[in-house]
């Protein structure tokens, strides 16, 4: 069929060769496909017809297949299929939807919140991949896709190599990407999982730094640079990276195979520590770190006979014991099935043994109240380990540990019912103090604080409670001189807010804001989709991310979601000034002095019956100064100041006011007394209303 045809047949898929195209290298193309059997799409990888430049080609391909098709991981993309149609052979993969991290890389650095979370998830795929016998050889930023959710994917296990297999070669030069190899790989070296771990450091320095660790202008300077072995060290490219994760990266990229880490199991487990250190804010590994009960079910036996009973009960007393040792309350529950039990979690399993190879399948249900008779199921996993029965349960042991310590950490939380609750007044309260946080000034975040503690005190198992106090205390980072641990805080209370309630759209959006705040802006957006995802009426959530795509210069995706905004929430009044802006952008002149016109009528409206909403006030201040309604804007700024001459939300406000109108003196005047007053004025210098402002040595001064 002719590829200038709308769409192309390929065996039993259909897709148009134009739009349909996700990628393509010297040897194959990668297609978004519909299987017609199944009716689902699929990424669809097609080798070239001609493929005589690489005679091995067709080999590694079928490698690829085999070897990705065996292991069954979150973190490592599926293969579903894989065939030949007219001499052409094809793999059918999972379709996803995200960004290879190359091409994030490109465009910025990764935050650490972001760096650690792609570190934790890319070890553990790699740990199975190294569990299986095998050696991925080509781990690369172009290898990892990070997907809109924030799941990573491990990809192209193309050169991928079995202990028991002969290395593949193409026309006597190196396999893979030089520019993240190993010294061995470079010399051409027998490979073992220390080579994959000194990748994973070289991508993980290229995507926090934003500089390859072995840069060179040709293929032999890359390679002599990293035989040298001399990256800079983190710190000189960045500030801000805890020192554990500086000396993690640094480590897996010892020049010396022996000094770095063993395989990326040991290094899934030292990330995975680093990350609870730096989550728990020590920067050291807190073994206190868990709290809470857990009760533990006899492991189920399925397969394996004595030996595996025996395995079976030996791993579930060393798990109680690391547990114990961790700070859990830990009860080993007997084997007549009761779950009625004063507990917090409910462990439970299956354990199989064929031969020397172990399979431990558990899952983790959180219990709703704190008898036990409801629960809700958190984690689930399966641990597969090959060994000596000897070392066996430790390996089985070991690996459960690592898993349950970080999800009993996010989800750590006494459910216990308290004598008396009153949800009704909890909501109440905690509706009057959103109210009252979104008015602006210092005062109603202060008064909002109050009412989000009393609400929880009504209800400890009040989520929204927890997310609009979340919410308040990320705001709070703005107000208070940029003191990050509000915004530790908020993170806190957010994820309290979902382990009582993981379907609180407002928890996602107050979590997305404390990261939105801290620069992680890819997780930020996560947390505002899931909330999006979980309520179409969550107004702020559709306000703060069209806010962030609009600064990221995506105005057509923000439109929308900014008019959903208002749709759903007339009175806020900041959400017509992004559109306007936004529109603006997109050469929608009409529309944009159509959208300010109608926020020039809702605050005036909004303020005839809340007087002191400010922030509505000195929005509509700034939509006038747009308009090029100099007096009245002017009359709004001061009005504005008789209400709360000294709050420094308000001096921040009236100094974007006057940038507009051209008022450079005021308006540095106005950033000053707003820094004064404890307003964070570095974290908002980026708005384009400060753009007049950019150029004189004071504005620089004050965000610096």
């Amino acid at each position: 069929m002719s590829p200038r045809e709308l769409r192309m047949r390929f065996s039993h898929f259909v897709f148009d060769p134009k739009t349909d195209m996700l990628g393509e290298g010297p040897l194959s193309e990668v297609y978004r496909a519909v299987d017609e059997r199944l009716g689902r799409t699929v990424a669809l990888k097609i080798l070239r017809a001609n493929v005589d430049i690489d005679p091995e080609a067709d080999t590694r391909f079928a490698r690829e297949a085999r070897h990705t098709s065996q292991l069954e991981h979150p973190n490592i993309a599926r293969i579903y299929e894989y065939g030949s149609d007219g001499g052409r052979s094809f793999i059918v993969m999972e379709y996803l939807q995200g960004r290879t991290l190359d091409k994030i890389i490109k465009e910025r650095s990764l935050g650490v919140d972001e760096g650690l979370r792609i570190a934790v998830q890319l070890t553990s795929a790699l740990a199975l991949v190294h569990r299986s016998g095998l050696i991925h050889r080509d781990l690369k930023p172009a290898n990892v896709m990070v997907l809109h959710d924030g799941t990573v994917k491990l990809l192209d296990f193309g050169i991928a190599r079995a202990n028991n297999e002969s290395g593949i070669t193409q026309h006597g030069m190196l396999v893979g990407t030089v520019l993240y190899m190993s010294p061995e790989q470079v010399r051409g070296d027998e490979l073992n999982a220390r080579s994959d771990v000194f990748s994973l450091g070289a991508v993980l320095y290229h995507a926090l730094s934003g500089q390859l660790p072995f840069p060179g202008n040709s293929f032999p300077e890359v390679c002599m640079t990293i035989l040298e072995g001399r990256p800079k060290p983190l710190s000189q490219l960045r500030s801000g990276l805890p020192t554990t994760f500086e000396e993690f990266v640094m480590k897996c990229m010892s020049s010396e195979p022996g000094e770095r880490y063993a395989d990326a199991e040991v290094a899934h487990g030292v990330i995975m520590a680093i990350s609870d250190s730096l989550v728990s804010g020590t920067g050291v590994s807190n073994s206190s770190y868990l709290s809470g009960r857990i009760a533990i079910a006899p492991i189920a036996v399925t397969d394996g006979g004595e030996t595996a009973a025996a395995l079976a009960t030996g791993t579930r007393r060393d798990l109680a014991t690391e547990l114990q040792r961790a700070g859990m309350t830990v009860q080993l529950l007997p084997g007549n099935g009761t779950r009625e039990v004063e507990t917090d979690f409910y462990l439970h399993g299956a354990f199989k043994l064929d031969g020397a190879k172990g399979t431990l399948e558990l899952a983790l249900d959180q219990c709703k109240n704190s008898r036990c008779d409801e629960t809700r199921e958190v984690w689930r996993e399966r641990i597969e380990h090959t060994g000596e029965e000897w070392d066996l349960q430790a390996m089985l042991v070991r690996s459960a540990v690592r898993a349950l310590r970080r999800k009993l950490a996010e989800n750590a939380l006494k459910l216990e019912e308290p004598a008396t609750r009153d949800p009704k007044a909890a909501r109440e309260l905690s509706l009057k103090a959103h109210g009252l946080l979104h008015r602006g000034m210092t005062r109603h975040l202060l008064a909002s604080i109050t009412l989000f503690r009393r609400a929880i005190e009504a209800d400890t198992q009040s989520a929204l409670g927890y997310a609009g106090l979340a919410e308040a205390l990320a705001r709070k980072f703005l107000y208070w001189d940029g003191d990050e641990s509000f915004l530790n805080e908020a993170r806190e209370h957010a994820r309290r807010a979902l382990a009582l309630d993981p379907s609180c759209a407002e928890a996602h959006t107050s979590l997305g804001f404390a990261y939105h705040l801290r620069g992680s802006t890819v997780d930020a957006q996560r947390e505002y989709r899931l909330a999006i995802q979980l309520s179409q009426s969550e107004w702020l959530a559709h306000r703060l991310l069209g806010a962030l795509l609009a600064r990221e210069g995506n105005h057509k995706a923000a439109s929308p979601l900014l008019q959903r905004a208002i749709a759903i929430k007339p009175t806020y009044i900041s959400t017509y000034d992004h559109l306007h802006n936004v529109l603006n952008h997109l050469d929608r002149y009409q529309e944009a002095i159509e959208v300010a016109d109608s926020g020039i009528g809702a605050a005036r409206k909004r303020l005839h019956g809340v007087p002191d909403d400010q922030d509505a006030r000195v929005h509509l201040a700034m939509l006038l100064a747009r308009m090029g309604l100099r007096d009245e804007a002017m009359a709004e700024l001061e009005r504005a100041r008789e209400i709360a001459p000294k709050d420094g939300f308000t001096a921040f406000h009236c100094a974007a006011v006057h940038a507009l109108l051209g008022n450079a003196v005021d308006a540095l005047d106005a950033l000053k007394a707003a820094q004064a007053r404890g307003f964070y004025v570095r974290a908002e210098a980026r708005n384009a209303e400060f753009d007049v402002l950019r150029g004189l040595q004071e504005f620089q001064e004050l965000v610096a």
